[in-house]
């Protein structure tokens, strides 16, 4: 059946850790997100892992976040006003179908033999332009498939989802290694098809409500007009992305598994598939409280103990701690995550809910790039460890000032059904 915000079912009692998949568009949109993200993650710790291995550099293993980023800046909030404007089913087919090209253009110039870094950087870039498109259209389109009570339910449930596709993609590459990368391209292209035919299926409309509006930078503004005047968005926004500039991880895990632990292909596949793990059981302990009154409370938390396991990972010497110190990091990074798009959801109403999207996965995404490239150049400064370590004590400063600087987050309660 077909859910809407009003839909009454939920609205008192406890709601199941899985009351959202009862509705089947939702189920669809469930699978169609779960392909997806396991192809993006599994094509992520390709390109990682190639990059090094052609150049055995980490400058250019850290540039690689400079081209997720510059697609970003110039695609990315154009990508929710477009979720507020056009139909959101839509702009999901021609992403996921856009999304084939790079890995099978990857997939033959590796089977050739001629792929070569910057190969990899233009792949990375178009595949973020396309990707930004996805996020504030998959948001949206939830927020039609589940009523208003189960959206913080299907929301943990997406988290869970994706997060379980970052532990395959990782494995699904140590895999593919036992044979050859190009065989990890060709199957990461492959994971695209059946994304695209759970979309076909879909019964729910896409078609924003409200009266049509045409594609303009006051259009755009109006979306940060309104993140700017919801304080407790902007205070989330803004200290997620202080806290992934300074801490972010992911490429340093392939840098670990290499010069640290000595570990190839499968290790590094378990090693990035760490986080996934540990977001996933975070996501799962959203789903087990069922409801959150203090979202605020629980934001600020998660993000600090996020700076703290970034420092157990720095000065983690053994595999099996470091496998220990990166599922905290997911752990952590997910109760955030879950928190944050759930109070997107719940505070812009339909026409703006793309574009409150957008910020949401450009200030994410742009914090991930940005210290992607950080990440990779201190590295090479002063090594792996002391970057995660350094890193992880100036995540927990900017959650200290981020908390003294925005009350509103202590004090923030969301009712069970605004």
């Amino acid at each position: 059946m077909t859910a809407t915000p009003d839909t009454p079912e939920g609205e008192t009692g406890r709601i199941s850790p899985w009351a959202s998949l009862q509705f089947r568009d939702f189920r669809l949109l469930f699978v169609s997100g779960f392909f997806s993200a396991t192809a993006r993650e599994m094509r992520m710790v390709v390109n990682f892992y190639l990059i090094f291995e052609l150049s055995d550099s980490a400058v250019l293993l850290g540039l690689t976040g400079l081209f997720q980023a510059i697609p970003l800046v110039f695609v990315g909030l154009a990508g929710g006003a477009m979720a507020d404007l056009f139909d959101r089913r839509k702009i999901l087919l021609f992403a996921r179908f856009m999304s084939l090209i790079p890995a099978l253009s990857l997939g033959f110039l590796t089977l050739t033999g001629a792929i070569e870094v910057w190969h990899i950087f233009v792949a990375v870039g178009v595949t973020s332009a396309v990707g930004s498109l996805e996020p504030p259209a998959q948001m949206s389109y939830t927020t039609r498939v589940v009523p208003r009570s189960h959206l913080l339910n299907a929301i943990a449930l997406n988290s869970t989802l994706t997060q379980t596709a970052f532990f395959i993609g990782p494995v699904m590459l140590g895999f593919a290694g036992l044979f050859n990368i190009e065989t990890a391209y060709f199957i990461n292209a492959g994971l695209y098809i059946p994304s695209i035919l759970a979309l076909l299926l879909l019964g729910t409309s896409g078609v924003p409500e409200g009266p049509r509006q045409k594609m303009s930078l006051s259009v755009i503004g109006e979306g940060f007009r309104f993140v700017w005047m919801q304080r407790v968005l902007f205070a989330t926004f803004a200290l997620d992305f202080g806290v992934v500039m300074v801490g972010f991880f992911r490429p340093l895990l392939t840098i670990l598994a290499k010069d640290v632990y000595e570990v190839g292909p499968a290790g590094l596949g378990l090693l990035n598939g760490a986080p996934a793990v540990g977001s996933v059981l975070g996501s799962g302990t959203v789903l087990l409280m069922g409801r959150v009154h203090r979202g605020g409370v629980l934001f600020l938390v998660s993000v600090f103990l996020y700076g703290a396991s970034l420092v157990a990972l720095g000065l983690s010497p053994w595999y099996w701690m470091g496998l220990l110190a990166a599922g905290a990091l997911g752990y952590t990074d997910s109760i955030s995550v879950v928190i944050r798009s759930n109070l997107t959801q719940v505070l812009a109403p339909d026409r703006l809910r793309g574009r409150a999207s957008s910020f949401t996965m450009v200030t994410a995404e742009l914090g991930n790039a940005l210290g992607s490239m950080e990440a990779g150049f201190v590295a090479g400064l002063i090594g792996v460890a002391n970057t995660l370590t350094f890193g992880g004590v100036a995540a927990m400063g900017v959650v200290i000032a981020g908390g003294l600087a925005w009350r509103e987050l202590w004090r923030f309660r969301q009712e069970a059904d605004p």
